[in-house]
């Protein structure tokens, strides 16, 4: 099993103001999506403030049984400490952290799909860990014709207008070979 996991709540957000959220589930049964609690919760909590908040909501709950929410040891923390005074504000980098603390136990090849420097620095992962970029994740969906011409046009003119960090992101358009 391939696990394409969420790394942070930016490609999330990103593909859900673009609405290319359905795109997550375009891959084979072995194929499975994962998000980290820490993640799920970035992306959810504040789903009564930002409407791609509550978007992506409404996804991760209509998808369930495709997408999977893993614990981690980190995120298990940090939220016990927001569950005891739901005043703090979790660091920067939570979901950062939950991913590493995620990618420390899998055995299985993972891609991570990101959009955060954050991720280029060397050491972060396992050797088994493929990044991504999300306009990598979409220049290859296209690539495998899973969506038109006009869509992936739609698509990449609403991910140029989103704001995100200065990364260059490359394409690859082989990453996605054994999907």
């Amino acid at each position: 099993m391939i696990k394409l996991v969420i790394a942070d709540s930016g490609p999330l957000i990103s593909l859900s103001m673009a609405d290319a959220l359905d795109l997550l589930l375009e891959f084979k049964p072995g194929v499975q999506v994962v998000l980290t609690d820490i993640v799920y919760h970035e992306v959810t909590s504040e789903r009564d403030k930002y409407p791609d908040a509550q978007k992506t909501y409404q996804f991760l709950s209509k998808n369930s049984g495709h997408i999977t929410i893993e614990e981690t040891s980190y995120g298990q923390a940090a939220l016990f400490r927001v569950r005891l005074d739901p005043g703090y504000k979790l660091p920067s980098d939570a979901g950062e952290m939950s991913i590493a603390s995620f990618d420390a136990y899998q055995s299985e090849p993972t891609i991570i799909l990101f959009e955060d420097k954050w991720f280029l620095e060397p050491r972060r992962f396992k050797s088994n860990a493929n990044l991504v970029s999300t306009f990598a994740f979409i220049d290859n969906v296209f690539s495998r014709h899973i969506i038109t011409k006009a869509r992936y046009t739609e698509i990449i003119t609403a991910l140029n207008t989103i704001e995100r960090s200065p990364l260059d992101f490359e394409s690859n358009k082989n990453w996605i070979g054994s999907l």
